[in-house]
């Protein structure tokens, strides 16, 4: 028995693995410059906002581009890895007739190789830290604690997203809808203070909100955020998770069946 199980979880280590590989080639596949692309979005998005909003904002926001590059890069990985997490089941319908494959895998690899994008955005990030001069604080190796609930959110939200677009296409084009208006909810390229309230009250509620507020504050000020905010965002994003888990775990084959 125990035998039995560690093998299969080599096998879906090794399934996880090639996964994982076909997703972050194929999305370069038919590019010129291919991989080079995960460090150039990042940038021209950059320079483009800060040419036209960094003026705006010059007395409330310091050092605008590493501002708007904390708050990209993490709302970019949310979007990208909720989405590809979404079509995970619908995309990979031919395999699941054929043969029996664990279909988690293919929503954990989809997330995976959007979280290796993420790691190329974090060395745009620490480069355009070094030409602006700005501080290296120890603190913001922590970061990796609002990164980790990102992930966990991701996770959970794109396993529910996954047995519901199988079943409502239509999901998927009001997804699209809610992650461009997310963008503007998450205070990317604007300070939260320059929203008045209660309308700020409400934004701060959002935990994708919470998880750059977070992780601005491990990059930019070197300072430990809220013990509140943390144990929030923690919280909310672990029920999700857990949710999406529970939801996967039911209708996983019940949605294949009629696909």
């Amino acid at each position: 028995m125990t035998l039995e199980i560690l093998k299969r979880g080599t096998s879906e280590n090794f399934l996880l693995k090639q996964i994982i590989k076909k997703n972050f080639t194929s999305k370069y596949k038919d590019s010129v410059i291919g991989v080079l692309w995960s460090f150039l979005n990042p940038l021209i998005e950059m320079a483009l906002l800060t040419a036209i909003f960094s003026a705006v904002f010059a007395k409330s926001i310091e050092n605008f581009p590493v501002y708007f590059l904390t708050g990209r890069i993490v709302i970019n990985f949310f979007n990208s890895g909720t989405k590809i997490a979404m079509n995970s089941i619908k995309a990979n319908r031919s395999i699941f007739n054929k043969i029996f494959v664990p279909r988690y895998v293919f929503a954990l690899g989809g997330i995976c190789s959007e979280f290796l994008n993420f790691l190329m955005s974090i060395v745009v990030l620490i480069a355009i830290m070094i030409l602006t001069q700005a501080p290296f604080y120890p603190m913001a190796l922590l970061s990796v604690i609002p990164i980790g609930v990102l992930f966990m959110l991701i996770t959970g939200i794109g396993l529910m997203l996954a047995i519901v677009c199988t079943k409502f296409s239509d999901i998927a084009y009001l997804y699209k809808i809610f992650t461009s208006l997310l963008v503007y909810a998450c205070a990317i390229f604007y300070p939260i203070t320059s929203v008045p309230q209660p309308m700020r009250g409400y934004m701060e509620l959002n935990p994708v909100y919470g998880i750059i507020a977070q992780f601005r504050s491990f990059v930019m000020q070197g300072q430990l955020p809220s013990t509140q905010l943390m144990l929030t965002t923690f919280g909310f994003s672990l029920i999700i998770f857990i949710i999406g888990v529970l939801i996967f775990r039911k209708y996983q084959n019940r949605i294949t069946l009629e696909l």
